[in-house]
């Protein structure tokens, strides 16, 4: 099964937000994004659709549960027939999750799991629309908030949390700064790589994975260096093409990792998986070093061969990085490393029963992954 949205797309797409037929729309964004002017444009063409609308804007970066538990409150009040995400991965998440609460008060954020048939969309429908290009949250199954009372990052997928509607339009984009243009890039190559190396890719998610790929690879530094707007426009789809892929195939251990380590950390999430896609390719070499060359084939990369796919896919991504930025060290994130080595024996347990990690090609015992993280405070290859 191939499960995606109805996707509009292109400059000006955002105007379909005013096709949406219903009575109540309940808007969820964040602060930043309600100042742009995307809130205010979204009402005024849902008021003309004769919907009435109200706003949540109290989402935070990383945001906790309880601000999807809040927001679903005030879904509850107002009886929306659409929701409607807003913004970064953030307010995406939130809807989502205020969504899910929503139709099915019954049921606790935790408890959400992909094998569980949840019968929502008796109250609402759900639509997104990203204004950053890497999270893939507009097409995706899956939600990332943190546990309030544990710290711990809640991933949790369940297919009926792909929304209804994705409204895909560059020019929400063109806003970002350059850093964060890099950030979220960063983190639409981290979704796009792993979907292509998980034990659950396909015929139907490789060339979708493949093609995210190549955009970012061709993008994203002149994105980042130029904000060129054809590269912006075409990285803001590679994001959704990423997203699509992810959603269908699964991540890995970046991932896992990742989202521990911004949850401890309160590091951005597209740095915390770029600092982590060294380690997860190295530790899945032995199964995916085929893939890599696949990798590195679409890419045009000469001289790659199975035996040096490994450090030749290494190679290019920490060039990538290089050029738009981002932080590959720990001290880069801002972690200072005795914190993170103190902190070691909680991360390795939170990665390691992260959604993400179980779909990986190769996956790791918490012991393992204990390694894996240690070795991330020196820098040290994975060699085991």
């Amino acid at each position: 099964m191939l499960k995606c949205p109805v996707i509009y797309f292109g400059k000006g797409a955002y105007a379909r937000v005013g096709t949406l037929k219903g009575k109540r729309a309940l808007i969820v964004t964040d602060e930043k994004i309600a100042e742009l002017g995307f809130v205010r444009e979204a009402q005024e063409r849902l008021q003309k659709a004769g919907i009435q609308s109200r706003v949540f804007d109290k989402v935070e970066p990383e945001p906790k549960d309880s601000t999807a538990y809040n927001c679903a409150d005030v879904a509850t009040e107002f009886k929306p027939d659409w929701i409607i995400g807003l913004g970064g991965g953030s307010p995406m998440d939130v809807a989502k999750g205020a969504f899910f609460l929503y139709e099915r008060p019954d049921v606790s954020l935790p408890q959400i799991n992909p094998f569980q048939v949840y019968g929502l969309r008796k109250k609402a429908q759900l639509a997104e629309v990203p204004t950053t290009s890497g999270t893939g949250s507009e097409v995706s199954i899956g939600i990332a908030l943190t546990d309030t009372d544990s710290g711990k990052k809640l991933a949790l997928t369940c297919f009926e949390l792909v929304p209804d509607i994705a409204i895909v339009d560059p020019e929400l984009a063109f806003k970002m700064p350059p850093q964060l243009r890099a950030t979220t890039g960063i983190d639409a190559l981290t979704h796009a790589i792993e979907s292509y190396l998980t034990k659950m890719s396909s015929v139907f998610t490789n060339p979708i994975a493949i093609e995210a790929i190549q955009t970012v690879f061709k993008f994203l530094e002149k994105s980042f260096r130029e904000g060129d707007e054809e590269a912006m426009e075409r990285m803001h789809y590679g994001a959704t093409l990423a997203g699509i892929a992810m959603s269908n195939s699964g991540l890995g251990i970046a991932h896992g990792i990742g989202h521990t380590i911004g949850a401890f950390f309160h590091v951005p999430h597209g740095q915390a998986v770029g600092a982590a896609l060294p380690y997860a390719i190295q530790y899945c070499s032995k199964q995916s070093k085929d893939r890599y060359l696949d990798i590195l084939r679409a890419l045009d990369v000469k001289g790659a061969t199975s035996t040096n796919s490994t450090q030749k896919l290494l190679s290019e991504i920490k060039e990538l990085m290089t050029k738009v930025q981002m932080p590959t060290t720990l001290e880069g994130l801002g972690i200072n490393k005795q914190e993170f080595k103190d902190k070691i024996p909680a991360l390795a347990g939170f990665a390691a029963a992260d959604v993400s990690t179980f779909t990986s090609s190769r996956m790791p015992t918490t012991e393992q992954m204990k390694t894996i993280l240690d070795y991330m405070i020196e820098g040290k290859p994975i060699d085991f």
